[in-house]
């Protein structure tokens, strides 16, 4: 994984070499800290502090928040603070200025997606970014433009948050339909 994550910052950082205001870029906003304050007072009244004042606090608090009675518990955690946070988003390097781009998750200060082309059209964009960045084949003409490339990252993160909210409801159709079909069979 921490090769991983390299690949991505080393990859994002040459392609701002030569298309500093084209990158296809990933970031994720610092959270607003009164979002946590129900998940904190949840954390505390079962012992624990969550301290979501940065990204290495957050997670190192996080690995502490481990209740051996109950093996579910970190892992609630973890899903809550996630949605304590904004969401990470797609953007043009160019409509964005570089105090802007950190990726508070990764702790990054430069983030892309580059290690999934085959499950993630920005990994092709970024693909394609690179490979001219590096003199293997010419830009694509519409990834010279900062306005389709904006146009393009905005369409990402728009189908990325219909599908987590498809994931979501989805999740809520199939718990109810648990719940009734067990009501049924406790009625026989």
């Amino acid at each position: 994984e921490e090769f991983m994550l390299l690949a991505n910052v080393t990859v994002g950082k040459r392609i701002l070499r030569q298309y500093p205001s084209l990158g296809v870029l990933r970031r994720h906003p610092s959270p607003d800290i009164k979002m946590f304050g129900p998940l904190i007072k949840k954390a505390s009244s079962r012992g624990f502090k969550i301290d979501p004042t940065d990204s290495k606090k957050l997670a190192s608090s996080l690995d502490a928040a481990v209740d051996p009675n109950d093996p579910h518990f970190n892992k609630l955690l973890r899903i809550l603070s996630t949605r304590c946070m904004s969401p990470a988003q797609y953007f043009c390097s160019g409509s964005k200025s570089p105090t802007e781009w950190h990726h508070f998750g990764l702790a990054s200060p430069i983030y892309t997606h580059f290690t999934s082309p085959i499950r993630r059209y920005a990994d092709v964009l970024v693909h394609r970014l690179l490979s001219a960045s590096i003199g293997y084949s010419p830009l694509p003409s519409h990834l010279g433009s900062q306005g389709m490339i904006e146009e393009l990252c905005e369409q990402m993160n728009r189908r990325h948050r219909n599908a987590q909210m498809a994931g979501r409801e989805s999740v809520g159709l199939f718990t109810l339909s648990f719940f009734d079909g067990n009501e049924r069979e406790g009625e026989r």
